[in-house]
């Protein structure tokens, strides 16, 4: 079981996630983030993302771009649940134990936001149950317009979920989700991601050593 104590969850790292659909600056954020809270807090930070590099991210990756198909939404909304047990159990909660922080790109609500399109949101907490609450939740909201905008100069072929239509409905997920977090009283941090990667960047650094710097 991943299930942690409180004890253990006061002496760990921090675990902070960056979401948002495809094209929010994510991984941006998250490169900057992790060599700022290294440097500020001089602990080790793991830059993770999910899907993870282990096996079965891997094979989720191939699924997402095409290199796989024949998957149905259900199969591969179990394949990201297992993959997260995995990730969880052989990178993020032995760093957290080790007092390292960790800097997620993406996690839970990803699935949530994206696989609830089409399949019930109560089966996808449920086989994501052992997913460990994060220390703070960040959530980049940027239009779709812009997201693709940002994808086509960087990339000629976009994967399966960057569609705008696609986007907005996956969007509109998230602000219904992170609602529902911010109602159960967990840390989330929404920020404007239409403005520039600068400016996102810099209230992200500012909200993050609000949250953690008297914690170092």
């Amino acid at each position: 079981m991943l299930a942690e104590n409180i004890r253990d969850r006061q002496r760990r790292g921090k675990f902070i996630v960056l979401e948002g659909v495809d094209g929010s600056g994510l991984s941006t954020q998250a490169g900057r983030l992790h060599a700022w809270l290294e440097q500020e807090t001089g602990r080790k930070v793991l830059l993770t993302k999910e899907p993870s590099e282990g096996p079965v991210g891997v094979l989720i990756r191939q699924a997402l771009s095409g290199r796989v198909q024949g998957l149905g939404a259900d199969t591969l909304a179990l394949l990201f649940a297992a993959d997260r047990v995995d990730h969880l159990t052989h990178s993020i909660i032995p760093a957290l134990e080790k007092g390292h922080h960790v800097i997620c790109d993406r996690y839970l609500l990803s699935s949530l936001a994206y696989q609830g399109r089409s399949l019930p949101l109560e089966w996808l907490k449920q086989i994501n149950a052992e997913a460990i609450v994060p220390d703070l939740t960040i959530f980049i909201s940027v239009d779709p317009v812009v997201t693709l905008k940002r994808i086509a100069e960087k990339r000629f072929k976009v994967d399966l979920f960057e569609r705008e239509n696609i986007l907005r409905e996956v969007l509109n997920n998230y602000d219904i989700l992170v609602q529902e977090l911010c109602e159960e009283g967990q840390n989330v941090l929404q920020l404007n991601g239409n403005r520039t990667l600068e400016i996102v960047s810099n209230e992200v650094l500012s909200k993050v050593q609000e949250y953690f710097m008297i914690d170092k």
